[in-house]
């Protein structure tokens, strides 16, 4: 069952990061050019618009994954009514589910063959939506405070707070490479975006692209310490960095994960307080890797804590390797 709604959750997740990619980029492209101008005006504008449909892509997509065609209507209608309700992504996620649901119950009810027609395109949307529209005022109740609880402690970060922040979710990001507990910061920084608080999406990007670049140049500056088959991944570890694939440093955490894994979660979390408390953010989602960083909010001060991340985690794996940790005779089935 676990496996099934995260598969679901992926499917919504998938169909919501290009919105949410053009509409980071449109709305960074509005501030670039300056909000005072009138081009500048549209775009942040367009680019709000668009990062509008963020909570009803995932309810819609999340409701297709389970119900198929028919639960389209039914999760889309439910993501508005969750965005609307202020109870933002976590909402769209939670009724995306039930919207699947509820439609998978509706069309199990038997009916006669000349009412069975309008089934499809009446009963479904109409008791969907309507079923979806009570689930979501009561989980409102308690969803809505917490959300505005949640965004306005956000808001209040500054200083040492931030750091503490930044640590937290990049350290997160980087401890299992692309595992649930990546997931969840992940998910916790969508959550705040589509509030239109940027800041925990910038560690983010420092928690996926950290550790595959620092262990790939890792492997090249002590390549004494690493096997063949690590240092050929070396390339294509970093260039999946660059596309914000963490999975790239997987085959170094296997080797040696007692050593690897604690130095690239605090390397990364290291970095990724000191971009926030330098104010970096970022309305696009880290998915997209280093290709993005024009369209950042203070890219320099990303870059910053980006660095401090991946020669801390360099030196440090270079430092607490050894050349006894390097068996050549073992093939981990996981180079590229």
């Amino acid at each position: 069952m676990l496996n099934e709604a995260k598969k679901h959750l992926m499917t919504g997740v998938s169909y919501m990061i290009p919105v949410v990619v053009a509409g980071g980029i449109l709305l960074s492209l509005g501030v670039i050019i300056g909000e005072d101008t009138q081009l500048g005006e549209q775009l942040v504008n367009y680019g709000g618009w668009t990062l509008d449909l963020m909570v009803p892509m995932i309810a819609g997509y999340i409701s297709y994954s389970i119900a198929e065609r028919p639960g389209i209507a039914v999760g889309l209608a439910s993501g508005v009514f969750a965005a609307e309700l202020g109870t933002g992504y976590l909402g769209g996620i939670l009724v995306g589910f039930f919207a699947g649901w509820i439609t998978n119950q509706l069309k199990k009810i038997p009916m006669h063959p000349n009412v069975a027609v309008i089934k499809p395109i009446m009963i479904i949307p109409v008791f969907g939506i309507g079923a979806s529209a009570i689930f979501m005022g009561l989980i409102s109740l308690v969803l809505t405070p917490a959300m505005t609880g949640l965004e306005n402690w956000l808001n209040s970060m500054d200083g040492s707070n931030l750091f503490i922040l930044g640590f937290i979710i990049s350290a997160m990001m980087a401890v299992d490479m692309g595992g649930p507990v990546n997931k969840i910061a992940l998910s916790f920084s969508y959550a705040t975006l589509a509030e239109g608080i940027y800041a925990p999406m910038a560690a983010c990007w420092i928690g996926i692209m950290s550790a595959p670049f620092g262990l790939a140049l890792a492997s090249l500056i002590f390549s004494k310490k690493f096997s063949k088959s690590e240092k050929a991944n070396a390339l294509p570890t970093a260039l999946m960095a660059s596309l914000g694939i963490s999975e790239g440093a997987i085959p170094y955490a296997v080797a040696t994960p007692l050593k690897v894994i604690p130095i690239i979660t605090v390397g990364s979390g290291i970095g990724g307080g000191v971009a926030l408390s330098l104010g970096a953010q970022s309305p696009i989602p880290a998915a997209i890797g280093i290709w993005g960083l024009p369209f950042v909010s203070n890219p320099f001060m990303l870059l910053i804590g980006l660095a401090i991340s991946i020669i801390s985690i360099t030196f440090a794996v270079g430092m607490v390797r050894k050349e006894s940790d390097v068996d050549e005779s073992e093939d981990t089935g996981l180079s590229f």
